[in-house]
């Protein structure tokens, strides 16, 4: 036997193995999302979340911010204003691309990542729902970023003119300022939002130390 077929038989044994070993424990690739939530379990513990049961759609804080949308977002999802900036945390926009991140999660895109789709195009500037209304526009009148007319009224959301100063919406360059997340923003000065210790939402309420934003919150999607 020669030395080449030897190694390749020492290759192939290696692989063996550790195609033996990952039908052995088929999870041990999904072990960081016991639940299949997308959420991965360290981050769910240090944040008093349940490993046992899917809970990314809750809203364990109430800002109307999913927990999935809380992980993707780097936010804390039992802190309704993470950096107590007195904008919660579903009007907060992560990544400067005009699209907040309630509505990065309405629309698929993600919190942390201007162009989502790598096209080259920002998260902004894209048209999800190809009403001529950009995302950014979509978000800042308060309309359904997904629904070309979103109130049903017979007119395009493009059309609409949200501050009525006269001009529709996809030629106002002014704040329409119709975002319908701003009466979820937490009042200056207001600290009951931030004890760590919220009795409302899923599990534990449990008390954390560890802030967002680190390295080991990588998105699990």
């Amino acid at each position: 036997m020669t030395r080449t077929m030897t190694s390749r038989m020492i290759r192939l044994a290696i692989a063996a193995g550790v195609l033996a070993l990952a039908l052995i424990a088929p999870g041990s690739a999904m072990a960081a999302d016991e639940d299949g939530d997308h959420m991965r379990d360290g981050w769910e513990l240090k944040h008093g979340l349940s490993t046992h049961k899917a809970n990314g759609s809750r809203d364990s804080d109430r800002d109307h911010l999913s927990n999935l949308g809380e992980f993707r977002a780097h936010t804390d999802p039992k802190d309704a204003d993470t950096d107590n900036d007195c904008v919660s945390d579903d009007d907060e926009d992560g990544d400067h691309d005009q699209v907040d991140n309630a509505n990065e999660m309405s629309e698929h895109t993600k919190p942390r990542d201007r162009d989502s789709d790598d096209d080259g195009t920002n998260d902004g500037n894209e048209d999800a729902d190809h009403d001529g209304l950009s995302n950014a526009k979509e978000d800042d009148a308060g309309a359904d970023p997904l629904d070309r007319d979103s109130d049903n009224d017979g007119r395009g959301d493009a059309r609409e003119d949200e501050d009525n100063d006269g001009v529709g919406n996809r030629e106002d360059d002014n704040d329409d300022d119709g975002d319908k997340d701003e009466d979820q923003d937490v009042e200056c000065g207001d600290d009951s939002h931030n004890d760590g210790k919220h009795e409302h939402g899923d599990d534990h309420g449990a008390e954390h130390e560890d802030g967002p934003g680190r390295d080991e919150e990588r998105d699990d999607e």
